[in-house]
């Protein structure tokens, strides 16, 4: 990626983009520069005309100490070309290192206070900005001094406990990629595999309590007897697919005897084993053990340089935060940097945070900027993953594959010629899209306990993602979890291979279905190309043939071809065999649920929902949450979304929402974000407010959104401009969200913004508020279905079960009714799109103070009960799966703890007590996960 932003040069004289630095404090520095600098024949000269303390100003160059309260005296040179010394000691730079005039000379005057921080202009011409590294010569050695870019001035810093002779900029050169591999206990590794990794990190062994190892030491493999990679022994405080031992951690840090003792076993390991050194990947570490973390590993690593072997550490990929800052956890990645050989990056199995400009890419950005490039070590996933009840699990491609499609053989076909034969592989699979930036085929399906997964499949596109950013950024290497299985998809082990050679990424692999049918000698007669999205075709066997035939189904990758199951063909006269169309595996059975309750009644108290079998199929649920703190009560309910609101303002960086993502991944959930701005920022409606806002949602979706709602309930005031509602200047809005979101990750879900369910508009007139029926009446015909998923929905007045539609004690309009919104919204829109209700609850005061205290303007729900709220939820879940119209129902809400003037904490299904009824009549339905 080229960073091109014109950057101004200001003039000694001129105004300096150094006043930020001089307002650090009491830093006195003393530099000489300019012309007068080359009249200075020694360093000592320089030192003693050096007298007087002076604040440091430059244009191209800053140096002072990291503490304000320190000062430091310092005579520096810019050099154009290197003079004798640096010419000498530039033989002795890595060869991955380019150096970049101007070059800078350093002698400093009496005692120096370390660290010192330097920063410097990036040299013109250095293209891209991300390649360029400080380093300095300390008259021992070459140093990293730092990557941290200010891009907007184009300005490079760095930071030093040595006091180097030289600084210098350089541009990172390409390495040669260090390929690393786990190879986990009692699974042998893949013969093939092995040719490609240099670097292979060997499990069996994890932190007990006492800092002790525990495993089968013996059990552990030899390094490789041919010499072809280095090997690590692995030590982890966590089993795979497990939760890390954070008590046997905080036990070994607590005591440095304790974490002596442990050092001494992993030396002793390692001389028996023979390895070259050790991966430590110990997770979940608090802020409040870091200090006793670093100290081990300072102990750790002298230990084992004393021994020529290597120490690697592993740390969580740092997470985007507010104001460009990065969330480390316990992980000080400076001092990871400065103690460890080799750092390893574990970024997230989800494939979509490998997209451009995704997740990944942002933290490793940053990453450069805190630890030397050529130690930082990417780890990714090497297989497909499959997102269900349990959370993610890396699996094997042909169980993915498996899924998607087959042909099983139930005795040979009868073919009559001349009659069209129709050929179609028997799937499970639902909604198959390929999102072609992250390099995956992604779809869902519905296992035997009616559980929905949604399964990531990758090609070689992940891979050239992968093998793109360690060649972007310059990085040591690439490391994939389950490379050594033998599981990956077809083509990766030429892919790495190829690379090794020519430093290529392998480029995009699509995938296809092909049916190939051959006659009785052997020769192809006929071969079709489907996508894999429809791999559905036909064939008519040639009249003068008599067969026997042999159909294949196949999976085309690229040069790569897998075998998805054979049959043969007789023709004969007579008859025509019935078409090829195997039945699509069944899923789970919907029983139906009871007829409608009949009212009117005043204050209705129906009894409990009746408890049919958990539903599965198209339909998905999920929660709208404040803290997220019980998503163990979420899963059981059967939620696979969790929702979340954002407030965007201008100049937003898509980056500040990238927690909450990895937050709903990390525990197993997709994520809905609503993400509306404030009226009063946008003002009339514009082009140039809505091209700003669907950026902002095209980078949302990069970083791995699952589904976006654009804008809520843009029908009244509170949330449009006053005198500007308009259904269509709101999808002109939804349309180009719809295609930033679709450009940058095509596999987010776009929900057109839910208006606010209302009959306002005649007593406070169209200018404050629109009725929501002819809102969306607007919408549909200014073509807003072009540009959504699904239709957004919001229903949370009721006071009556949702299989009534009429009874309620207020009166009879729509939106007092479940399914008063969702045939006005269905009717509107003609069935053209499914519906998504984005909000979906039932209040009760139940645990808090009387609705007409608190908020009097919501005590038309004084008389709904939590029972009833649990109850109606569950049957409204019901009714939205049987329905075929509603692909998606949020509940609002999970976890609100406000309850005042407007009472969220009353619609929430966790009660004050901490219980939760509705989701217990929930998981009754879903099935829970």
């Amino acid at each position: 990626m080229t960073l091109a932003r014109p950057r101004t040069r200001l003039s000694p004289g001129g105004s300096s983009p150094w006043k930020w630095i001089l307002g650090l404090g009491a830093v006195a520095i003393l530099a000489l520069l300019g012309v007068g600098l080359w009249w200075v024949q020694s360093t000592q000269a320089a030192c003693e005309t050096a007298t007087a303390q002076q604040p440091f100003q430059s244009p191209t160059f800053q140096l002072a100490p990291a503490d304000p309260a320190q000062s430091v005296r310092v005579a520096v040179w810019p050099l154009a070309e290197p003079d004798a010394p640096l010419r000498e000691a530039l033989t002795r730079l890595p060869p991955t290192l380019k150096p970049v005039a101007p070059y800078y000379r350093l002698r400093f005057c009496g005692e120096v206070r370390t660290p010192l921080r330097m920063t410097v202009y990036i040299p013109d011409g250095l293209e891209p900005w991300t390649i360029a590294d400080l380093w300095g010569w300390t008259g021992q050695g070459w140093t990293w001094l730092g990557g941290e870019r200010e891009e907007s001035q184009g300005l490079l810093s760095g930071e030093t406990r040595a006091t180097p002779q030289y600084v210098l900029v350089t541009a990172a050169q390409i390495p040669i990629p260090a390929f690393g591999a786990i190879q986990e206990a009692g699974i042998a590794p893949d013969a093939r595999t092995l040719e490609v990794v240099n670097e292979v990190s060997v499990a069996g062994l994890t932190l007990g309590l006492g800092g002790r190892l525990m495993g089968d030491e013996n059990a552990l493999p030899p390094p490789d007897p041919q010499g072809r990679n280095v090997t690590w022994l692995l030590v982890r405080n966590y089993l795979p697919g497990g939760a890390p031992n954070t008590a046997a951690l905080a036990a070994l840090l607590a005591d440095p005897a304790v974490y002596q003792a442990h050092i001494k076993e992993i030396l002793n390991i390692l001389q028996a084993r023979n390895y070259n050194g050790v991966l430590v990947d110990y997770r979940g570490l608090p802020a409040d053990q870091q200090h006793a973390f670093i100290d081990f590993l300072g102990r750790l690593g002298q230990a084992l340089h004393e021994q020529g072997k290597v120490l690697a550490v592993a740390a969580p990929l740092p997470l985007p935060g507010e104001r460009g800052h990065f969330l480390t956890g316990g992980y000080d990645w400076k001092q990871l940097g400065r103690l460890a050989d080799v750092l390893y990056v574990e970024a997230p199995d989800d494939p979509i945070a490998y997209m451009p400009g995704g997740l990944v890419e942002q933290s490793v950005r940053w990453l450069i900027g805190q630890v030397n490039r050529y130690q930082l070590q990417l780890v990714g996933p090497g297989l497909a993953v499959d997102l269900g009840p349990a959370g993610a699990r890396l699996v094997s491609f042909d169980e993915a594959l498996a899924h998607l499609g087959r042909l099983e053989s139930a005795g040979p076909l009868t073919l009559t010629a001349g009659i069209t034969l129709t050929l179609a592989p028997i799937t499970a699979a639902q909604d198959l899209q390929f999102l072609a930036e992250a390099g995956v085929y992604r779809y869902q399906y519905v296992d035997e306990a009616g559980h929905l997964h949604t399964v990531w499949m990758p090609t070689t596109g992940l891979l050239d993602r992968q093998l793109s950013l360690i060649q972007t950024y310059r990085l040591r290497g690439l490391t994939l979890r389950g490379l050594l299985s033998g599981g990956t998809a077809p083509g990766t082990v030429e892919a790495l291979q190829a690379y090794r050679q020519s430093g290529q990424a392998p480029g995009l692999s699509a995938m296809e279905w092909v049916w190939r049918i051959t006659g009785p000698d052997g020769q192809v007669v006929a071969e079709i190309a489907r996508p894999l999205a429809d791999g559905r075709a036909e064939w008519s066997p040639p009249g003068e043939a008599k067969g026997p035939f042999h159909i294949a189904l196949i999976l085309r990758a690229g040069p790569s071809e897998k075998a998805q199951g054979e049959t043969t063909g007789m023709v004969a006269t007579g008859t025509p065999m019935p078409t090829l169309t195997p039945t699509r595996t069944p899923g789970p059975t919907r029983t139906p649920g009871p007829s409608p309750t009949p009212g009117p009644t005043p204050t209705p108290r129906p009894t409990s929902t009746p408890r049919p079998r958990p539903i599965g199929g198209g339909f998905e649920l999920g929660g709208h949450v404040d803290s997220f703190s019980r998503p163990d009560l979420m899963r059981y309910a059967g939620m696979t979304w969790v929702k979340r609101q954002v407030r965007w303002s201008p100049g937003q960086d898509p980056s500040s929402v990238a927690g909450l993502i990895q937050q709903a991944h990390a525990n197993g959930f997709k994520i809905l974000l609503g993400i509306v701005g404030f009226p009063e920022q946008m003002g009339a409606p514009n082009p140039g407010y809505f091209d700003a806002f669907a950026q902002f949602l095209g980078g949302v979706a990069a970083l791995g959104a699952d589904g976006i709602e654009v804008w809520n309930e843009q029908n009244i005031d509170r949330e449009w401009p006053t005198g500007h509602i308009d259904p269509a200047s709101y999808t002109d809005m939804l349309r180009r969200a719809y295609s930033a979101i679709k450009s940058r990750n095509p596999g987010t879900m776009v929900i057109s913004g839910a208006p606010a369910p209302t009959g306002a508009e005649g007593a406070f007139g169209s200018h404050r508020v629109w009725n929501d029926d002819r809102y969306v009446a607007g919408m549909a015909a200014a073509g807003a279905a072009n540009y959504a998923d699904c239709i957004g929905v919001h229903y949370n007045e009721g006071i009556v079960p949702p299989d009534w539609t009429s009874g309620d004690p207020r009166d009879n309009y729509y939106t007092r009714y479940f399914w008063g919104m969702v045939n006005t919204y269905w009717n509107a829109f003609g069935g053209a799109r499914r519906l998504c209700f984005t909000e979906l609850g039932y209040l009760s005061d139940d645990g808090y103070a009387p609705l007409e205290a608190v908020a009097p303007s919501f005590a038309w729900a004084k008389d709904v009960t939590v029972q009833q709220q649990a109850e109606w939820l569950a049957r409204a879940a019901q009714l939205s799966a049987q329905s075929g119209k509603v692909r998606l129902m949020i509940i609002w809400n999970v976890d609100f703890k406000n309850y005042g003037a407007d009472p969220m904490a009353g619609y929430a299904i966790i009660r004050p007590d901490g219980s939760c009824p509705a989701c217990e009549t929930l998981h009754q339905v879903m099935g829970g996960r």
